[in-house]
């Protein structure tokens, strides 16, 4: 009688490991770098030439890069604090903005993450030019 549960529960058991097979790691990981901002047009852009991506983008340091796949990655990126450059409490409200990487960041680039202009402002006040962050890809 106990052969048949068996069998069942491995057969669950296959199946429910191949579903979850597919699925991508989830990684909660913080990175900590800079960030800075860019000011328009935004276009064009080494993702996606003269196509709009909207605002809340931002160009990838060599760090992020990866020879352009990079491109079209959502981050999450999170005011930490001020870097003695500007405004020593620059962060405000929840100090996080989502936005997608559309551009290369220069190879002179003072940021680990050079957000738009609108995309700082959501995070951050712009006076302060240069930011502590921490970011994750989502």
């Amino acid at each position: 009688m106990a052969l048949p549960y068996f069998r069942i529960l491995s057969i669950t058991l296959v199946v429910v490991a191949s579903c979850l097979s597919h699925l991508p790691l989830l990684s909660n990981a913080q990175e900590a770098g800079t960030a800075t901002y860019y000011t328009p047009p935004y276009t064009p852009s080494a993702c996606y030439g003269y196509e709009e991506q909207g605002t809340m983008i931002a160009a990838a340091s060599d760090e992020i890069w990866n020879d352009g796949g990079a491109c079209g990655q959502m981050y999450q990126v999170t005011c930490v604090s001020g870097t003695n450059e500007g405004t020593p409490y620059p962060c405000w409200g929840s100090g996080t903005v989502e936005i997608k990487i559309v551009d290369h960041c220069p190879a002179r680039c003072r940021g680990t993450i050079d957000l738009s202009q609108e995309a700082f402002a959501s995070i951050a006040d712009p006076d302060s030019g240069v930011i502590n962050i921490s970011y994750q890809q989502v």
